[in-house]
């Protein structure tokens, strides 16, 4: 509205100059009246532009206002929320800083008993390690001894072979040795209870005959009864295979005078055994091999040489009929 009275203003300066101004200068004037009457109408036309404009931007700022106001009241009350999670915070801060607290001594305490629990581990390793060489060793020394009985096993399967075997041979050693006994008793019937007797023992078949069956006393030859039983003892050994005949003469313990070939009883002794040998083995059919002639003089007694009796008894030949036991031998071989 300005801008309109100054130029109606300027305009009617115009107008009174205009009687006294050339038409050149009215001209000027008049082409300058136009052009500004134009900026007037451009100016005029922004003005309205501007007041439309500043009318929006007034409900602009109304409505920034509005926007204002409850931002504030927003801001208020976010205060107090930032307040209340400020307090929460700083709680929540200490409590942190409390955690942090006691997880750092957690965790040095957590570190002290994890060395203690790496250092017991390593010791059970170490440990470990130990009990399994001793396991090991153990292990082996146990496949050792299974191999060892296994062997054993063996040894004792084979031993029991054996055993059964010696069992086998040692009853029909007893069966001949029975069979032997019942043989020279039934060729010597008669002769029994008259200075000779026959017992088997420890697997043994033994002929004793008294010195009055066979010699007189002190003396070596034998007589003409002990001749007659000694063969019909020959007959009975010589059809007995795999024997062998130990022929042993017994003195008493009372010592002989020493003249002649006897000397003592060990002369004595020897020298009936080895008679009776002779006698015996004068039956061809009786093998000498098989026949062993010994002396004991008075070191075998049967009684006592303390009374007549026991010193008459102990003056005797023994026969010891015993089976061969090549195959016994050479099992225990």
């Amino acid at each position: 509205m300005r801008n309109t009275k100054d130029i109606l203003l300027i305009f009617t300066v115009l107008l009174s100059l205009c009687s006294c101004v050339t038409p050149k200068v009215h001209n000027t004037l008049l082409s300058s009246y136009d052009e500004l009457k134009k900026d007037f109408n451009k100016n005029e036309k922004k003005v309205l532009n501007l007041e439309k404009s500043l009318e929006k931007e007034i409900a602009k700022s109304e409505l920034l206002l509005n926007k204002i106001n409850n931002l504030s009241t927003d801001s208020i009350q976010n205060g107090k929320m930032i307040a209340l999670m400020q307090e929460n915070y700083n709680s929540l801060s200490d409590a942190y800083d409390l955690l942090v607290s006691k997880n750092s001594r957690f965790i040095a305490d957590k570190a002290k008993e994890t060395k203690k629990l790496l250092e017991r581990l390593e010791k059970v390793q170490s440990d470990l390690l130990v009990k399994e060489e001793q396991l090991n060793d153990l292990s082996n020394s146990i496949l050792e001894k299974e191999k060892k009985l296994e062997l054993a096993n063996d040894e004792l399967e084979l031993r029991s072979k054996r055993v059964l075997e010696l069992e086998r041979i040692i009853n029909t050693k007893d069966s001949i040795v029975t069979l032997l006994k019942k043989s020279i008793s039934k060729a010597l019937i008669g002769l029994e209870g008259e200075g000779l007797s026959i017992e088997q023992r420890d697997g043994k078949v033994y002929i004793s005959l008294e010195e009055e069956l066979l010699f007189a006393s002190g003396q070596y030859e034998i007589n003409a009864t002990g001749i007659k039983a000694l063969n019909r003892l020959s007959i009975a050994l010589s059809v007995q295979d795999n024997i062998e005949i130990l022929v042993e003469g017994h003195t008493d313990s009372i010592p002989l005078s020493g003249k002649g070939l006897i000397k003592d009883n060990w002369d004595l002794s020897v020298m009936r055994a080895t008679q009776v040998v002779k006698v015996l083995t004068q039956n061809k059919d009786l093998n000498p091999i098989k026949v062993i002639a010994s002396g004991r003089a008075q070191y075998m007694p049967i009684k006592t040489n303390k009374t007549i009796e026991g010193r008459s008894a102990n003056r005797r030949i023994e026969m010891i009929l015993s089976p061969k036991l090549n195959d016994l031998f050479y099992l225990l071989d």
